[in-house]
């Protein structure tokens, strides 16, 4: 499935140079106290086709220098750059000087780190990291030279510190407002999160809503990591749902605005998790708010692909990402379904009653999967029983003129499976069957569906994501053995990272998760995927 490409909004964070240790900090002090009097104001610069606008300034700094050092005050230095619309990279240069063996180290930095500059990015305003990354040192030197000032072009352009960290990151889209509605109403999708963390213990969220301008001017759903990551499956970071209108809400004079329509977005603070991303991990980031935004999206009936109801702005772009999802079933109760499933209560009854057992095997095995109450009535009971169970298997089962038939093709092909398994595994199958039922038959080709639905399909779940204990668990029980009649463990497996793949995941993550399952002799197993895998060849 096509789904679009988000806006990175507002991102912050710390590139940490080591290459020159902290000579581009003491170059700094030099041309800010000699050549630019402490700062300078609008110098117009161009970077690549864009125009930039800079600022220079300089401030205090609250480390100490070291005792060896010839000045009694260190300072920090500013870049304000202003580009394109409202692309913006301010930026606070800091020294970092090692401090060994020094009483004057400061605690908030690194003992092991050594001598070296940081770049404190300071709400970066619709620019991706990668840019940021980019661009500073050549927005420096650029604004140096027309300056007339010398600096080595070398400085900033090597690699980053295993410390360079992000500390929050944003991506949003722009939605058409009618469309955006969804989002905010009284039944919407962010209502409906907050709910279903309701009785959740040992976690913190918070939902603010503020309508004073409009419905939806500005609405937050904020979750800790334990919250987060009852919405969506694995291990997730701390995050807001952020639907909100610009400060001054455009009236109904002017729709062709394309502030007039509200943001949605994703945003990662981390104030919500206690620690920060690195920054080599910032891909993972951007895949996991990419995916939750998507997902929140589709749980609220709002289309994802490009399309009428993504509207442009200087900065987003409503294109087709070339990233793929995973799609996740909601996770959020709706009114019907918070009391007593009535899905269940027929799975139950078909476990209890042989004849409506016999009926949903008869029906899946006929031949093009349909079969009239005529010929039925040999191998189950009378027509009155047949309609009896029909009427009790509504929305499993369907009859159209004495034509019995199940309401998809994939539902009936379920069934055969559960059938033809001891009974042995029953209520495991009954579990998935009902997790196929609930799924959009829309949805069984989609290819972000991939990796949801193959969850489903063996009862399995993402028990950890996390970099080293990814951990899968499945209810379904497996044989180690390919000759078995239960399904062969291995190709199950292999089946999963096919799916994770088409999800835009990682698949040597996969590879080294630890997968947890019921073998046939009631025993469970774990083993590391690469080692179940070896079995295929």
């Amino acid at each position: 499935m096509t789904v679009v490409e988000p806006q990175s909004h507002e991102f912050r964070g710390n590139m940490l140079f080591g290459d020159h240790g902290d000579k581009p900090y003491w170059a700094l002090r030099s041309i800010y106290s000699h050549e630019i009097n402490g700062g300078v104001k609008d110098v117009h610069v161009e970077i690549e086709d864009e125009e930039w606008t800079v600022s220079l300034s300089h401030q205090k700094c609250g480390l100490q220098p070291r005792a060896s050092d010839s000045v009694d005050q260190l300072y920090e230095y500013r870049m304000n750059a202003y580009g394109r619309g409202e692309r913006k990279i301010p930026l606070l240069i800091q020294p970092r000087l090692g401090w060994v063996d020094d009483d004057r180290s400061p605690n908030s930095v690194p003992d092991d780190l050594g001598e070296a500059t940081n770049v404190n990015i300071q709400t970066a305003v619709n620019i991706e990291p990668e840019e940021i990354r980019r661009l500073f040192p050549k927005i420096l030197k650029a604004t140096f030279d027309e300056l007339g000032v010398g600096w080595n072009s070398n400085f900033f352009t090597g690699s980053l510190h295993q410390y360079s960290n992000i500390t929050q990151w944003e991506l949003y889209v722009r939605i058409q407002r009618a469309m955006a509605r969804k989002i905010v109403k009284m039944d919407g999708i962010l209502w409906r999160i907050f709910h279903l963390l309701g009785n959740l213990e040992g976690s913190k969220f918070v939902y603010s809503n503020d309508n004073t301008e409009i419905l939806g001017y500005n609405h937050q759903v904020r979750v800790d990591q334990k919250a987060a990551s009852e919405i969506m499956p694995g291990r997730q970071h701390g995050k807001q749902f952020k639907h909100y209108h610009p400060q001054h809400v455009r009236g109904d004079g002017s729709q062709s605005d394309p502030l007039f329509h509200p943001k949605f977005g994703v945003l990662f603070k981390s104030g919500l998790n206690n620690n920060s991303v690195r920054w080599f991990d910032r891909r993972d980031l951007r895949h996991e708010l990419h995916e939750n935004l998507i997902n929140v999206l589709e749980w609220a009936g709002i289309p994802t692909e490009p399309g009428p109801c993504f509207i442009p702005d200087d900065h987003f772009t409503p294109e087709a990402s070339e990233n793929s999802v995973a799609l996740y079933d909601d996770p959020t109760p709706d009114i019907e379904a918070q009391q007593e499933s009535i899905l269940v209560k027929k799975l139950l009854s078909v476990c209890d009653s042989k004849r409506d057992k016999k009926l949903l095997e008869q029906v899946a095995l006929a031949d093009g999967g349909e079969v009239h109450v005529s010929e039925l009535e040999a191998k189950v009971g009378s027509s009155s029983t047949i309609y009896r169970g029909l009427k009790k298997l509504k929305g499993v089962l369907q009859s159209d003129n004495g034509n019995v038939r199940y309401i998809s093709e994939k539902i009936r092909q379920q069934v055969i499976e559960i059938i033809t398994v001891t009974e042995e595994v029953i209520k495991n199958k009954t579990q998935i069957l009902e997790d196929v039922l609930s799924v959009d038959p829309r949805d069984f080709e989609r290819k972000g569906r991939a990796w949801q639905n193959w969850l489903n399909r063996y009862g399995a779940e993402l028990v950890d994501s996390s970099d080293n204990a990814t951990k899968i668990r499945i209810r379904e029980v497996l044989s180690m053995l390919k000759s078995k009649p239960e399904e062969w463990a291995p190709e199950v497996v292999n089946w999963g990272k096919i799916a994770w793949t088409k999800a835009g995941r990682d698949p040597v993550k996969f590879n080294n998760a630890i997968v947890e399952f019921d073998r046939v002799d009631r025993n469970k197993m774990r083993i590391k995927v690469s080692n179940l895998l070896k079995r295929l060849d």
